[in-house]
């Protein structure tokens, strides 16, 4: 990855694992996220509600300029997906933090669960963190009671990191974190 790229956190995309690209949203991707963005049981556990169609086109919307994330803060948001279909199925994302530091998030739609997607995204995401945006350590807020996503953070070498729990009674979650030496 050239400079400006790593720079401006601008992957080079679409970014293709076996089964998946991930890769910027599109405005045709609003029927793909509205049915996973509107299920209650998928959306139980992420920071935000259940979206009417409505609500995840604004949402989209925002998403569109987030394939890049210039500056500490920003959020690189990815849709995943599946090679196969051509559906969007779900979606990966970094919060750019200081220092090598980045927070990720992911979720796949409830039908893709338990195929091994997820793992392939997030595997992939940490690649191109580490080895071209100059990630050295990523962490993952995982809401209390989210026992799946604590086992599959585990299961992809995040430890967990109590002194980053965040104890707001509103939004709690469970820190966990990620280093190249584990």
């Amino acid at each position: 990855m050239d400079d400006r790229r790593r720079r401006d956190w601008a992957p080079e995309l679409p970014l293709r694992t076996p089964r998946l690209l991930l890769r910027e949203h599109r405005e045709t991707d609003l029927d793909d996220l509205a049915l996973f963005h509107g299920d209650e049981r998928t959306v139980r556990y992420l920071p935000w509600p259940v979206r009417s169609r409505d609500d995840t086109r604004t949402a989209l919307l925002k998403k569109l300029s987030q394939h890049r994330a210039p500056a500490e803060g920003d959020w690189l948001v990815l849709a995943i997906e599946e090679i196969a279909t051509g559906r969007v199925i779900g979606e990966v994302d970094l919060r750019r933090g200081a220092n090598g530091h980045a927070d990720i998030g992911y979720v796949v739609r409830r039908d893709r669960e338990g195929l091994g997607l997820a793992s392939e995204a997030v595997r992939e995401i940490i690649r191109v963190a580490t080895d071209g945006l100059g990630v050295t350590m990523i962490d993952a807020h995982i809401v209390p009671g989210n026992t799946a996503s604590e086992r599959f953070a585990e299961r992809h070498g995040f430890v967990r990191h109590p002194d980053g729990d965040v104890h707001d009674p509103e939004n709690p979650t469970r820190a966990y974190r990620w280093t190249p030496t584990g």
